[in-house]
């Protein structure tokens, strides 16, 4: 097996320290086992089931953290039916995991001790495990708007995180400076090993329905890799004779970043270069999707359709399906915003599947984006000052804010009027307080300390703990 650029064929070994071709194109992977449904290990669980098909030898010991074969769920939802992939439910909360646990296996077995990697959380936090697990080390460039409690995750597992301020792409000009310098770059879209991974959703999907493929899938994309292991995982079972077609093929993105779906409305076969505007669905905010014109061909072979949706339908999509008993992270989201917009499309007799990619824990359920809307701001005006002296403007705006709450409950004295997302909204406050405060140097422990030091002090002289004004 080898690794072969996909623009101007050039092979190199597994073991090469380069992440792309010479010539800039990406690799792809040749030589690599096919599908054979007499090598299903079916004592074995998730993934491994078709280890077979992975670039792995069989006497080595793959890296797993006890993956499963995640559930099809039946849900409706306005009158459409559709099976719910429940992906978030792989040790780390993502789909990811199929495609991380088979690149760090390999990479394992190949010598490699160090990796760096860019990710919007999903990929990096699945990464960050996996390394652990391996006992291997690991540095993540996250966007610094980048879900807290994705950064927390990452963290957690051990892994060092650079946070990079901007758009997500400036995570990734600071992953592969450093990946030039000589770091083992473990891209989750560069790199083609996790793609085996990934095509295992295929697999699983094809054994869930008692061997058939659906007839549609709908899904979020953003570089587009789960899509690509899709396809490419029901690719190799309609060559192996197990069906007779591909189910279509409905990427989803978001409005404010979608190269994809701007190429697909005016029939380009390259993804079209578009800003990168904010969104809540961050998983897909990429606006240069590495292996967009491969998306592209698989779309229109298979005669689906690429799809935009609003955050405000995003959000919507999820709290339906939370009503539903699944919680969702807003990405994961954007697809089953999607299905309003494919009535006409989907016939109420096929069998539709959508992906459910990563857990609602991932992103909190009312995350501000208050850096997001002061960034902008910032733009529009074409203000001199960075984006990050006027957020600091913005905290003591809303220290005046916090005074006028305090006055309007009498210092705790009076109740009020407290509402479901309280909890939550509250919760985010303190990440965004913690994320300034350790940008910024403070020691939280102390300082934290020291506020219930106060605390405690205005509660023995007043009876109440609130300030004076």
């Amino acid at each position: 097996m080898d690794f072969q650029c996909v623009l101007c064929g050039k092979t190199y070994a597994l073991d090469t320290p380069l992440w792309r071709c010479e010539c800039g194109g990406a690799f792809d992977l040749v030589g690599a086992p096919l599908f054979d449904p007499q090598t299903v290990d079916a004592s074995a669980s998730g993934l491994w089931r078709y280890r077979a098909t992975f670039p792995l030898a069989e006497q080595l010991t793959p890296v797993a953290l006890g993956e499963v074969t995640t559930p099809l769920v039946e849900v409706e939802l306005e009158g459409l039916r559709f099976y719910c992939k429940v992906e978030y439910l792989a040790p780390t909360g993502s789909f990811k995991d199929r495609g991380t646990a088979v690149l760090v296996s390999v990479l394992r077995a190949l010598g490699v001790q160090k990796v760096v990697e860019d990710s919007s959380g999903n990929a990096g936090a699945s990464l960050a495990a996996y390394t652990a697990r391996a006992g291997m080390e690991c540095t993540v460039f996250v966007p610094a708007h980048a879900s807290p409690a994705k950064q927390a995750q990452i963290a957690a597992f051990g892994a060092r995180l650079v946070p990079v301020p901007g758009p997500r792409e400036n995570a990734a000009r600071a992953v592969q400076k450093v990946a030039a310098e000589g770091a083992y770059y473990a891209s989750h879209y560069y790199n083609p090993l996790g793609l085996f991974g990934l095509k295992t959703v295929a697999y699983e999907i094809w054994e869930q329905l008692g061997r058939r493929a659906p007839d549609n899938v709908v899904l979020p994309a953003g570089h587009g890799t789960l899509m690509l292991g899709i396809y490419r995982g029901f690719r190799d079972l309609k060559e192996a004779g197990l069906i007779a077609r591909l189910p279509r093929l409905f990427p989803v993105q978001a409005q404010a970043c979608a190269p994809l779906y701007e190429a697909f409305v005016r029939g380009s076969v390259e993804p079209v270069i578009v800003e990168e505007g904010a969104t809540v669905a961050e998983g897909v905010r990429i606006s240069r999707p590495l292996r967009g014109r491969e998306i592209l061909d698989a779309v229109r072979e298979t005669k689906g359709r690429v799809l935009a949706v609003s955050d405000e339908e995003t959000l919507a999509g999820r709290a339906a399906l939370a009503r539903r008993g699944l919680y969702i992270e807003p990405t994961s989201a954007v697809a089953i915003a999607a299905l309003s917009h494919l009535r006409s499309v989907i016939r109420a007799h096929e069998v539709t599947v959508v992906p459910l990619t990563g857990s609602g824990f991932k992103s909190p359920l009312h995350q501000p984006r208050f850096q997001e809307v002061v960034r902008d701001f910032v733009r529009t005006h074409e203000l001199h000052h960075p984006p990050e002296t006027h957020a600091l403007d913005l905290v003591s705006e809303v220290g005046e804010v916090a005074k006028e709450v305090l006055r309007a409950t009498d210092y705790g004295g009076r109740p009020f009027a407290a509402t479901s997302e309280l909890a939550d909204e509250l919760g985010d406050v303190l990440y965004a307080l913690a994320a300034l405060s350790d940008s910024c140097g403070v020691d939280l422990e102390r300082a934290l300390e020291e506020a219930l030091r106060k605390y405690e002090a205005r509660l023995g002289a007043t009876g109440h703990a609130g300030s004076a004004g």
